[in-house]
């Protein structure tokens, strides 16, 4: 999925704070047998086509990100439903920077399967708060003013989740050198377990914000308290985003993180 800057036409923005519903119905592109009948007449919307509506040569399923005075205003084009949809279910969670949008057609029962335009805005969110978006586990904005991450150095906050608020930190809490980071080049970097020094290697991909990066203790001293599970954690992250001095590291399919604040 990639970000456009093309601009919704003939939309009407339905929004509440933590739950917004478009209601859109499909039109004669699919099975008239599974087309509901006519919604609110203020709820405009794309004619659901049974083919996505993009050319063959465009890449499907993208995301139009907008920010506004009012909030976030997002454009889902060629979104996958079911003929029988009658409204969008909109929810979200905005936690540590991260925007996580989950959409959902409903009724969601027909076997057959077309495609349609989604707009809405999730208000009170501005740019300057926002470091990532997800819509349904898929990234589709980053915004990193400055994302080189070469001469960096962080320490850990805690481990989140994008479906839940709190943080889980790691022991010892008071440890003020423990879980720490330094990007000392771009394919290098250096760090601090519990009773540890940490060395590695890393792959930076800055267009994408993909991040691998192998890393492992520089004595055979015991890994002490969650030691183990930072290392193991470190070693299965696949993406980055930088913002307000944090970096955030993603790892389960981008679903949790690990969130560091800078040292320098």
């Amino acid at each position: 999925m990639r970000i456009i800057s093309k601009k919704p036409v003939g939309f009407t923005v339905i929004t509440t704070l933590c739950l917004v519903v478009i209601t859109l119905f499909a039109t004669n592109s699919c099975d008239k047998s599974d087309i509901p009948p006519e919604t609110c007449h203020t709820v405009s919307f794309t004619p659901c086509q049974q083919n996505k509506l993009r050319s063959g040569s465009e890449s499907s399923d993208k995301a139009d990100v907008e920010f506004t005075d009012k909030g976030v205003q997002i454009t889902h084009y060629d979104f996958e439903v079911t003929c029988d949809f009658t409204t969008v279910n909109v929810t979200h969670t905005f936690v540590n920077g991260v925007l996580n949008i989950t959409q959902q057609g409903f009724p969601n029962q027909a076997k057959c399967i077309c495609y349609t335009d989604v707009s809405y805005t999730i208000n009170g969110i501005s740019q300057d708060e926002v470091n990532v978006i997800f819509i349904n586990g898929v990234q589709v904005y980053c915004h990193n003013a400055n994302n080189t991450l070469q001469g960096t150095e962080w320490k850990l906050v805690g481990v989140g989740d994008l479906d839940k608020i709190t943080l889980q930190e790691f022991e010892p809490k008071d440890c003020e050198k423990c879980y720490t980071l330094l990007f000392d080049t771009d394919s290098t970097l250096l760090g601090q377990g519990v009773n540890n020094a940490l060395y590695g290697k890393c792959e930076i991909n800055y267009i994408a914000n993909n991040i691998h990066i192998l890393i492992w203790t520089g004595t055979l001293a015991a890994n002490l308290f969650d030691e183990e599970l930072y290392l193991e954690l470190l070693n299965s992250v696949c993406r980055f985003s930088i913002q307000d001095n944090k970096l955030l590291l993603y790892f389960d399919n981008k679903h949790n993180y690990l969130l560091f604040k800078s040292l320098k």
